[in-house]
């Protein structure tokens, strides 16, 4: 079994359709069919059945394997088997030829809806390999991840209902079409920028992987997008909050350290919710969350920040976990991660007890942002802390401190 896995992978290569990352992943895709198999004690290729195959493929649907990553399974369990059955050596003569027939009607209609989800699966099969690339070679979270899989997910059944059985055969129009079918829709104008740019870079990466001779969304101007200043808190609003949890219980403790160590640091809140013991130094008074494209930043915290995570750790997640153990520095009532849907709801619950509406985790990371820079804080500083990759993003900010700017302007004007 284990020279047929080899011959097969000296085939694709030699095809040249496919990365070195893509092989890899084929490899261990089939080795782990092998696994099934011998757990069935089907010792041969040759003794594999199509229930087997479907068995296989269910498991993996049971265990949360996504729609795209069994089409792209199936695929290449398909092409794998077509390989073999193209080595086995051709029957005598008299057992190869058959009498000419014509298709029967069911026949034909049986055909065309298996060369319709052959053509689904293909689509699906270059999604997978963009999605891996996205994971293991760009560092993209989980959360991104999702954005770009729902993004190119909603464009993928636009091709399907017209019939597409590849991404090359996208066209200009097409694109211009879709554009308009979301527009219609109701999805705003960032929205569908999201989309555009998710597809450009998923065009990119087909010319790449010569899987695509051109890229048509190269071609289409992104939407204009309105400008919108960010929701800031006031530094007595912000006081109000940060007081607002009962340190006199342990989820009060917990609440407290959380609301602190966001307004003294900024981080976005999947860096909060998910820092761990090792990210935090309290002796220094830093701690180093991982951000986008999985890049660590040292950002310092406020000494009363440390205070309220040094009584949290000694006093309140103790009594929270009951004895189990965790890496994550901030735990929910039953020991386990705090969610950012967890940390949502409780940020709300202490926004509304303080009078404070609609407030969200990037707001008080805005208001970070903003206090820094009206005491003084230097733009390239702000945008190491904050963890921009481009400073472009760092200078929304000074449009909201729009007093600085009139104190600045008349301290710095020569004319009175």
């Amino acid at each position: 079994m284990n020279q047929a896995l080899i011959d097969f992978q000296r085939h694709l290569k030699a095809m040249g359709d496919l990365g070195r990352d893509h092989l890899k992943a084929c490899a261990r895709d089939l080795r782990d069919f092998r696994k099934f198999l011998r757990a069935r004690r089907v010792a041969s290729w040759e003794g594999v059945s199509d229930v087997q195959v479907q068995d296989y493929l269910q498991g993996l649907a049971a265990a949360g394997l996504s729609p795209a990553g069994l089409a792209s399974r199936r695929l290449l369990l398909k092409e794998f088997l077509d390989f073999l059955a193209a080595l086995a050596p051709a029957p005598p003569p008299e057992e190869a030829e058959q009498p000419a027939r014509l298709l029967s009607e069911a026949e034909i209609q049986a055909l065309t809806k298996a060369l319709e989800g052959a053509a689904a699966a293909s689509l699906d099969a270059h999604l997978e390999h963009f999605y891996h690339h996205l994971s293991a070679e760009r560092g993209l979270s989980p959360l991104t991840l999702e954005s770009y899989a729902r993004d190119l997910q909603d464009f993928r059944e636009f091709l399907e209902a017209r019939r597409y059985a590849s991404w090359q055969e996208v066209s200009l129009a097409d694109l211009e079409h879709y554009l308009a079918a979301i527009a219609a829709r109701g999805l705003s104008a960032r929205s569908r920028a999201r989309r555009l740019s998710a597809l450009r870079q998923f065009y990119r990466f087909l010319q790449r992987e010569e899987a695509a001779p051109a890229n048509p969304v190269e071609l289409l101007d992104s939407p204009r997008l309105p400008r919108k200043l960010p929701r800031v808190l006031g530094e007595a609003e912000v006081a109000a909050l940060l007081e607002a949890p009962d340190p006199a219980t342990p989820a009060g403790l917990r609440d407290g350290a959380l609301l602190e160590v966001l307004y003294a640091t900024g981080l976005r809140v999947s860096e909060l919710v998910g820092l761990t013991l090792k990210q935090v130094d309290l002796r220094r008074g830093v701690v180093r969350p991982r951000g986008k494209g999985s890049k660590e930043r040292v950002v310092p915290m406020v000494a009363r920040a440390v205070e309220r995570l040094e009584l949290y750790l000694s006093q309140g997640r103790p009594l929270l976990l009951k004895g189990r153990e965790s890496p994550y520095l901030f735990v929910n009532r039953r020991g386990g991660k705090l969610s950012r849907q967890g940390f949502w709801k409780l940020l709300k619950a202490h926004a509304r007890g303080v009078g404070v509406q609609d407030l969200s985790p990037h707001v008080l990371r805005h208001s970070f942002a903003t206090h820094l820079l009206s005491r003084g804080a230097n733009l390239r500083v702000l945008q190491l802390l904050l963890g921009h990759a481009d400073l472009a993003t760092t200078q929304i900010y000074t449009h909201l401190d729009a007093a600085r700017l009139r104190r600045v302007h008349r301290k710095a004007h020569p004319r009175p």
